[in-house]
């Protein structure tokens, strides 16, 4: 018994035993499915199927122990082939990485060129989400890879770090919070109006987690995905404060400020797949690629005043 004959008498079971939609299934004829069964029944010396009134109705219960033992060997094998291609086409291939908008547009606008250009084959397929989004994603196989903010805290994933900087408040220049040039504590924004991200990121979600902490409990004033327009509001608006990741000053023109928080708020990338699951070698490839490049390429954090 050969693995394609495994594969058509677990097609027939799959589909309730029906030969005729099993054989369309399959792309071969009704009387050739039937032939099979008989050849594999006759070469083992064994019965399969249970009979009644012409028809296929079940299976018997050695036939009941070859599919179970049947579907595992179809397993292995397929994974066996899976394993053979990616190794033979490492550099080649799609893979699918989220990476938030913010994350990209900060601290990926160099790797993902770099990438790009030294791996031509590879079809990288990005998704911009926020971070919380992305665990969704990443958890129901959406995904490959995922780019996401700490604190991961789920065991579901395996993470590594690849960078690390701050979260800061941001105001306007004329806000009283410019004139010191100390960090400015979580009590200090407890009556402020502040504008973040939405709750699609984790960054939403860990600042309410550190304001309640403190025993503040309030309502942001305004969330969205854009990051350029929380600092833009921050610099028209004189009675709000933003508070996002440190680095968008490198790629903000506007004239604003900005203090880290106190305590500080620590901004932590991760790059990351899921634990126990099969990961093709090329996504493999390309999660040690990014991992290598941050190690290889020291970024300069932002100038954040304290």
């Amino acid at each position: 018994m050969d693995i394609h004959q495994i594969k058509y008498l677990i097609t027939i079971v799959n589909n309730d035993f029906n030969l005729t939609r099993s054989a369309r299934i399959l792309g071969v004829s009704q009387p050739a499915l039937s032939k099979l069964i008989n050849e594999v029944e006759k070469s083992e010396q064994i019965q399969i199927f249970t009979h009644g009134k012409g028809r296929i109705t079940g299976l018997t219960p050695l036939g009941d122990d070859l599919i179970a033992n049947g579907r595992q060997v179809s397993a292995d094998f397929d994974k066996m082939i899976q394993s053979m291609r990616d190794n033979s086409n490492l550099k080649r291939g799609t893979v699918k990485i989220g990476i938030p908008s913010i994350v990209l547009s900060t601290i990926f606008n160099e790797a993902i060129p770099k990438f790009i250009q030294v791996n031509p084959d590879i079809n990288l397929q990005i998704v911009e989400r926020g971070g919380f989004e992305l665990k969704k994603l990443l958890i129901s196989q959406e995904i490959d890879l995922a780019i996401i903010p700490s604190p991961i805290s789920d065991p579901a994933i395996e993470s590594h770090e690849i960078y690390q900087d701050t979260v800061s408040v941001w105001f306007n220049e004329n806000y009283r919070f410019n004139q010191t040039k100390n960090p400015i504590s979580i009590e200090d924004i407890s009556n402020e109006k502040i504008v973040t991200f939405n709750d699609d990121f984790i960054l939403a979600h860990e600042l309410r987690n550190i304001l309640q902490q403190h025993h503040i409990h309030k309502e942001f004033y305004f969330q969205t995905s854009a990051w350029d327009l929380i600092l833009n509001m921050c610099k028209e608006c004189k009675d709000s404060i933003g508070i996002v990741p440190s680095p968008i000053i490198n790629n903000y023109s506007g004239k604003i400020g900005h203090h880290n928080l106190q305590p500080t708020y620590p901004w932590t990338i991760n790059i990351c797949n899921l634990n126990n699951t099969y990961s093709s070698n090329i996504v493999k490839y390309t999660k040690n690629w990014f991992v290598d490049f941050f190690k290889g390429n020291e970024i300069i954090k932002s100038p954040v005043k304290n």
